[in-house]
């Protein structure tokens, strides 16, 4: 009997970047091709860095995906006066360079054989920080989810127990039949645990034996060994 069987699990969410395939793939091409708006990326990434430290602090009703952008707008900007040229940029900069450059990504070893067994006993979901796109499909598994949102479509980002409590009325289970994976302690296992959800953490790195996940793991293999 695998952990999931233990601890009553109906159903597996994930992460996507950086939890179905390395980060550092997208990482590269993606500084790459934002290298000619550098000073607009940096801005960018603190501005989000800022809105998930309140997310995580601060209890939140949901919103929508307009609400965090004109959020986002305001605290770069000072007011939402220039939403419709930050959006046009955000997209110019980051969403479209990800949607081609997401096509020669490569899943991790096992992640797709995992899927397909877990895929028949429990119902398989994907909570993600940027929108989905062309991810799924690209990695090969899009056929397995029957539910894929993305954290800004409640109108918060993780850590906040937002994005978790929206996808539980989604799926109809309580947050301890659900175990969500992600490869983030400060962001998926940390959102995940305060909406009270079990976690499994990604990573190949000694100090996350401190985390507060429930299993930490290095390598698909070694997931499905103990989940499955």
């Amino acid at each position: 009997m695998g952990k999931a069987d233990e601890w009553g699990i109906k159903a597996i969410a994930f992460d996507i970047d950086g939890t179905l395939y390395p980060k550092w793939q997208m990482d590269i091409r993606l500084a790459a091709a934002s290298v000619l708006h550098l000073p607009f990326a940096l801005r960018y990434n603190s501005m989000r860095r800022a809105i998930r430290r309140e997310d995580g602090l601060e209890e939140r009703e949901a919103g929508t995906l307009d609400d965090l952008r004109i959020r986002e707008c305001r605290m770069l900007y000072g007011s939402d006066e220039k939403l419709q040229w930050f959006i046009d940029k955000e997209t110019k900069v980051f969403r479209k360079p990800w949607e081609r450059l997401f096509r020669s990504i490569r899943p991790y070893p096992g992640m797709k054989p995992f899927m397909e067994k877990a895929s028949g006993k429990f119902t398989l979901a994907v909570l993600s920080d940027f929108p989905v796109g062309v991810k799924l499909k690209a990695l090969g598994v899009e056929e397995y989810f029957g539910y894929i949102a993305s954290a800004e479509d409640s109108g918060h980002l993780k850590p906040s127990p937002v994005p978790f409590r929206v996808m539980l009325d989604s799926l109809g289970y309580k947050p301890s039949e659900v175990l969500y994976v992600g490869d983030s302690e400060s962001k998926d296992i940390k959102g995940a645990h305060n909406a009270g959800l079990r976690t499994a953490l990604i990573s190949t790195s000694r100090h996350k034996v401190y985390s507060i996940a429930d299993i930490v793991f290095s390598s698909w293999g070694e997931f499905g060994r103990e989940i499955l």
